[in-house]
């Protein structure tokens, strides 16, 4: 959760079940989170990680500790909300009681209804489309030797990065910012490395993204949303070879994001975000 405090929305995360509290009330239970929202709005969050493979399985939360922690919001005059991290499918959802299903003994979701009463974007979510491909270029040192052996292994020094958006060459910092991380977390493919030649001579390597599946229909594909592409970022820090080698880091929130400014199109790298909204009416 901290280090989705990245996506710029929130003044103020703080961790609410640690140090001493006492109170009257027996039946209470502190949320994970306090966060202060830029617009002053302060809510409690329980966070939550589901590892189950099939989306179509129900999440639950047991009544009786739903209730403690709604208790504790209420006792507070604050706001509850659920974060919902679903792991296989590296995606967050953020949740009211109100949106969860209600059963016998439990309140259950799934990642169906989760995305359609997710309400990320409160903590400044969005989802990304750009226009494919996306490749970048590193090319060979002119001064140094550069070469490929009979095993197809090149040899050489970086003297140069290129980086290109549907064949335009990215020249501003902060469009190039953004196509390297886009390239880096998104949900694009990367394409297998092609070699840069001049007839015979060695020039350099390109690596390209592309969706697995562009739409016939429009310029722009997704290629995902920041909150997945900022925990893909954090895992790098804190998971290797799929083993957790940290649980936390002392790195800044704003390391695992990258800045684009709200309602930003971009020039030679264009952008097209969505800020999705929840449908409370859904009964899938």
């Amino acid at each position: 959760m901290i280090s989705l405090s990245a996506l710029g929305n929130c003044r103020l995360i703080k961790q609410e079940d640690s140090g001493e509290a006492f109170t009257t009330e027996l039946d209470i239970q502190a949320p994970d989170y306090k966060l202060i929202l830029n617009d002053g709005s302060q809510y409690f969050v329980e966070v939550k990680n589901c590892h189950y493979p099939n989306i179509k399985s129900p999440y639950p939360l047991k009544k009786g500790y739903l209730k403690k922690v709604e208790n504790y919001a209420e006792l507070h005059g604050t706001p509850l909300l659920f974060a919902i991290y679903f792991s296989r499918q590296n995606k967050w959802f953020l949740l009211r009681k109100e949106s969860l299903i209600e059963q016998k003994k439990r309140y259950v979701t799934d990642f169906i209804n989760a995305i359609a009463k997710n309400e990320m974007s409160l903590l400044g979510d969005r989802t990304i489309g750009t226009e494919p491909d996306l490749s970048i270029e590193l090319l060979a040192e002119r001064s140094k030797e550069a070469k490929v052996n009979e095993d197809g292994e090149a040899n050489f020094i970086i003297g140069d990065v290129k980086i290109y958006s549907s064949d335009r060459e990215i020249t501003d910092d902060l469009e190039k910012s953004i196509a390297f991380y886009l390239m880096r977390f998104g949900t694009w493919s990367e394409n297998d490395a092609e070699g840069i030649f001049d007839e015979d001579e060695f020039l350099g390597v390109r690596f390209t993204y592309s969706p697995d599946f562009p739409p016939e229909e429009q310029v722009f594909s997704m290629i995902g949303e920041l909150s997945s592409m900022i925990s893909s970022s954090y895992g790098e820090q804190t998971v290797y070879e799929k083993s957790v080698i940290a649980l936390d880091t002392n790195l800044e929130p704003s390391v695992f994001a990258v800045k684009i400014p709200d309602k930003y199109k971009g020039n030679n790298l264009p952008l097209w975000q969505f800020i999705m909204q929840p449908n409370p009416d859904f009964k899938g």
